[in-house]
């Protein structure tokens, strides 16, 4: 059973209406299993209804104590456990009284001192104590919803009543053995039949049952008044009991009016003093309203799997749909990706050319509309894959003064051009907190991207971070605390009634009537990016003044000292005039006449070109270069399997080879590196990254006048 109370990691909530209504249904649906109960199928039924409301409410942990008789403690009668949590231990299973309201060791561990998350509802009957039910969240736990005692109190009083019935059902069962017959001929229906096959005697519950009248019942056929479809079942019990083998049927009789009244009918053959067969004697005990509850009990069972089997197929429908989703977002990436290379790779091969006037103003124009397509295009496979839950994180210390300095010179060419100032200011001391470095990177560049895009001419965005200490932080553990990162733009602001939508997938809060481009899933991606590393976003702001919005994220112990810089590799001591073979294994022309370019900023490199993995695969063989290019997804043989064939070849098994492919499916740049994969770049190729893995693989000579330019 899932859960349908969801509270929040931040701020804790009151409980809905529909939660209300569910959990009414529930004890409903669990009022209904106790009727008629046994004493003995008390304590499992207990440990049932404990079970469903503990796994409904969301607890780690639920058990019911009983006071132990003639004494002052309470122990453990049952316990439900959330899948992987431990049992309570043997010491803590029987607690003092005292524990339940007076202050004290117990009573904090019993009932909660406010930092644990503990419900108890008491279990009285006719205000005296016979137990409590205890509800407990453990670590990790989001915290109970704001009212949740309240809902839980009918469940402390249904518990009460079953045990107090069992209690009084019990003891009537025990004074049965002295006095069945008395309660039998007053409270059951007693019949008796005669050797000549007919009624000889009922008594008065006969009429008060069925408003047949008794006068008319004696002497009148035994089966008149069953039903007609148990007529042979009501014959098979007679027949049964006068042979010596009595039991119990359940047979419907008729009642007056036509009702229909079930019977269980217990009853056993009569023998006179010389053992002669002298009639039949049977006692009938109304089990209607116990067959209705069990028809109601049944038909909602029948409605709930229904129900189950309708949300199962829902289930399943959403999951294929959301897989086709993710799959379609990965192949359409991939092919994106590919011609989005050759468009930014001969984009950056044109912007080292320094073109002049309007030539410049054009290739600016194709490098930022390129650049905002391939954002888009990462935004929705992030978007998928935090949606699908495969979105790995690697957290780490990271410090803000180098994140921050990274990311406002990603922003910094925009403010440029719109003469908008950054600035920044850090109080922190340099600690560093704990997130994912990528991750942490595009938060802070998507925020300070909406500020510059959002803000006036002439404004000021600014980044400061300090830690959070005026302010309650999210409630989720962090032993050294919360830093605060702020983003601040002298923008439109936005309007007071709109600050709760900034967040939403594809609102823009009025930009969409702009010039500002966007897609409207940058917020909604950040906030998510920030959940998943533990922390929480939130937005202030004044409309025609500007906003401000904050990340809260949990900070790292403090750094112990720096390690000391390692020495410096030695300069390249190759001689003059040696040439590089890199072999490129690429079937799109485009990527190839790109590689081409920017390798020729290189003169110590020579490439070879494969179309497809066969071929590369003998160029390499034969070549034996100094470094391979390798792209995946390639006629005949994949990539993939280039790159095992080198491993397993003992003279190129140590050639590096760099992935250059489209292909950024989740797990895909760590399986390739866990194969053997030397670096991982990805297209649209970073042209300066690209060139700095050659220069490391195979380096120019210190006099090479290509070194320097990128």
């Amino acid at each position: 059973m899932t859960s349908v109370f969801r509270p929040s990691v931040h701020h804790p909530r009151p409980i809905t209406a529909d939660e209300r209504a569910e959990f009414s249904a529930l004890l409903a649906r669990l009022a209904i299993g106790f009727v008629h109960l046994a004493p003995h199928d008390v304590d499992a039924a207990l440990g049932r209804a404990l079970a469903d409301v503990g796994a409904v409410v969301g607890g780690d942990r639920a058990s019911l104590w009983r006071i132990t008789p003639g004494h002052r403690q309470l122990e453990v009668s049952q316990e439900w456990r959330a899948p992987g949590i431990d049992p309570l231990p043997a010491e803590r299973r029987t607690v003092p009284l005292e524990a339940v309201h007076e202050p004290g060791p117990a009573h904090r561990w019993f009932a909660g001192d406010g930092s644990q998350h503990v419900v108890l509802v008491p279990l009285r009957v006719a205000d005296r104590l016979i137990g409590a039910a205890r509800f407990e969240g453990l670590d990790g736990h989001a915290g109970w919803p704001e009212g949740i005692e309240e809902l839980l109190a009918p469940f402390g009083e249904l518990c009460a009543s079953a045990i107090a019935a069992q209690r009084a059902i019990a003891g009537l069962e025990a004074s049965e053995l002295r006095y069945r017959s008395v309660l039998d001929e007053v409270g059951d229906v007693i019949v008796r039949i005669g050797p000549d096959g007919t009624l000889s005697y009922v008594n008065k519950a006969w009429y008060e049952l069925t408003g047949n009248p008794v006068a008319n019942t004696v002497g009148a056929d035994p089966l008149a008044n069953v039903h007609p479809d148990d007529r042979a079942l009501a014959m098979e019990h007679m027949a049964a009991a006068m042979a010596g083998t009595p039991g119990v049927r359940e047979v419907r009789f008729l009642a007056q009016g036509g009702d229909v009244r079930w019977m269980e009918v217990k009853g056993r053959a009569v023998f006179d003093a010389e053992g002669d067969l002298a009639g039949f004697s049977g006692v009938l005990h109304d089990v209607s309203e116990r067959k209705a509850a069990e028809a109601h009990v049944q038909a909602a069972r029948e409605a709930a799997e229904q129900a189950r089997d309708e949300a199962e197929h829902a289930r399943d429908i959403a999951e294929r749909a959301s897989r086709a989703k993710s799959e379609f977002l990965s192949r359409m990436s991939h092919e994106l990706r590919t011609p989005l290379n050759a468009i930014l790779g001969f984009t950056q091969l044109l912007e080292y050319a320094e073109l002049q006037g309007e030539d410049a103003e054009n290739l600016t124009m194709i490098a930022r509309a390129g650049r905002h397509l391939l954002a888009l295009i990462n935004d929705a496979l992030d978007v998928s894959r935090i949606e699908s839950g495969r979105l790995s994180m690697s957290m780490e210390p990271v410090t803000l003064d180098d994140t921050a300095r990274e990311s406002l010179e990603l922003v910094r060419a925009d403010a440029a051009r719109r003469r908008v100032a950054l600035r920044t200011r850090g109080d922190a001391a340099g600690r560093p907190v704990v997130a994912d470095r990528q991750r942490l990177k595009q938060v802070l560049v998507n925020l300070l991207s909406n500020a510059v895009k959002y803000n006036r001419d002439g404004g000021e965005v600014r980044i400061a971070w300090a830690e959070l200490t005026t302010e309650a932080p999210p409630r989720l553990p962090a032993p050294h605390g919360w830093l605060r990162i702020e983003v601040s733009d002298t923008g439109r602001g936005i309007p007071a009634d709109r600050l709760d939508d900034v967040f939403l997938p594809f609102e823009r809060i009025g930009a969409e009537r702009s010039e500002v481009d966007g897609s409207g899933i940058g917020l909604a991606l950040t906030r998510s990016l920030v959940e998943a590393m533990g922390g929480r976003i939130g937005v202030r702001s004044v409309f025609g003044v500007g906003s401000t919005f904050y990340v809260d994220l949990p900070m790292a112990a403090p750094p112990a000292g720096l390690p000391d810089e390692p020495p410096a590799p030695p300069a390249d001591e190759s001689g003059s005039g040696t040439t590089h073979t890199i072999v490129y294994v690429e079937d799109n022309s485009s990527n190839v006449m790109l590689m081409r370019r920017i390798l020729g900023r290189r003169p110590h490199a020579r490439l070879l070109v494969a179309p497809d993995g066969d071929t590369g695969l003998d160029l390499i063989v034969e070549q034996r270069p100094d470094l391979v290019l390798l792209d995946l997804h390639l006629p005949g043989r994949s990539g993939e399997e280039v790159l095992a064939a080198l491993r397993l070849d003992p003279v190129l098994r140590d050639t590096p080879v760099i992935i250059v492919t489209a292909d950024l499916a989740p797990g895909t740049e760590r399986r390739l590196t866990q194969a053997g994969a030397t670096a991982f770049v990805s297209k649209p190729v970073d042209i300066g990254r690209l060139l700095d893995l050659v220069d490391d693989h195979i380096p120019a000579l210190p006099s090479d006048p290509s070194r320097p330019r990128r």
